[in-house]
């Protein structure tokens, strides 16, 4: 390492030094709140400067938190830590966003799983006594699918968050990364609108039709509301294509805003079958160039 970088790193870890006081000061604020705050000191060091500065520099961010957090802040920094030295290696070796998105994804969805896991250890908490008013309104849901789908969500959105700020910090900071894919260059495939109406079929015979254990229910229920998710998306990238190409971009919000509403969201999913099924977007392009 030359001086440049451990400067460079000095200076990274003083403002994770920072964010770990302010956690204290603030009553572990970050930490429950937004923890995954805590990987963008490394991200952006990473983004950077080489591969093996970048990892001394993530063990001395975790030696401070040995000495400036408990045992709550070392296991929600040093998840963050990882993925944001991933995130970041990611990015000096020209990673595409898809690449980085998954990767970050992975590793939320495993830090959210061992949360939950060494809580109920280490606290002896009991999610059965907060889940039984969630089941009475829910019946068909038990508390295995209800963390999956929990965890699932809480790592999307994490993954969004993540990956949304880095890109807008490095467009401030003038780094050099892949560029993000143009909406209309996002293509759903034609497999997953197909499973999509394979896994319907399957769900709604499992829960009349079909005798099946209650774990092989489980795994069809995760699987049916993760292939919603997906379709979710696909519909929403649909919508705010159709709105960028009729020049109405300030509808793009309410495209975004309607895969987040319960009852709407039927709408986007529906968009994003027969997108998947017809290539909706596609044959748009094609009619509007008069092919």
């Amino acid at each position: 390492m030359n001086t440049k970088q451990l400067t460079r790193g000095a200076m990274v870890m003083a403002i994770y030094a920072l964010l770990l006081f302010l956690n204290e000061q603030f009553g572990l604020f970050i930490e429950t709140t937004f923890s995954w705050a805590f990987c963008f000191p490394i991200l952006i060091y990473a983004s950077t400067q080489p591969i093996y500065p970048s990892i001394i520099c993530a063990i001395g961010m975790i030696l401070e938190t040995l000495l400036f957090g408990g045992f709550t802040t070392w296991f929600y920094s040093w998840t963050s830590i990882l993925i944001g030295l991933f995130y970041g290696i990611c990015t000096w070796k020209r990673k595409t966003s898809a690449f980085k998105l998954g990767g970050v994804f992975i590793l939320s969805f495993l830090s959210y799983w061992l949360i939950f896991f060494l809580y109920a250890k280490i606290f002896a908490l009991d999610y059965m006594e907060d889940f039984k008013l969630f089941h009475e309104i829910f019946p068909f849901l038990d508390l295995f699918v209800f963390l999956t789908l929990t965890v699932v969500l809480l790592s999307l959105l994490q993954t969004i968050c993540i990956h949304l700020l880095a890109m807008m910090i490095y467009i401030r900071m003038k780094i050099e990364t892949v560029p993000m894919k143009k909406v209309w260059q996002i293509k759903p495939p034609l497999w997953l609108g197909v499973g999509s109406i394979i896994l319907l079929v399957v769900f709604l015979a499992s829960q009349s039709v079909i005798e099946c254990s209650e774990r092989a229910n489980d795994l069809i229920l995760i699987a049916f509301a993760l292939d919603l998710m997906a379709l979710d998306y696909y519909g929403v990238v649909y919508m705010i294509h159709y709105c960028i190409a009729h020049r109405k971009r300030q509808w793009t919000f309410f495209a975004i805003l309607l895969g987040f509403i319960p009852p709407l969201c039927l709408i986007s999913i529906g968009l994003g079958e027969l997108d998947c099924l017809l290539s909706l977007r596609h044959r748009r392009s094609k009619k509007e160039n008069g092919i």
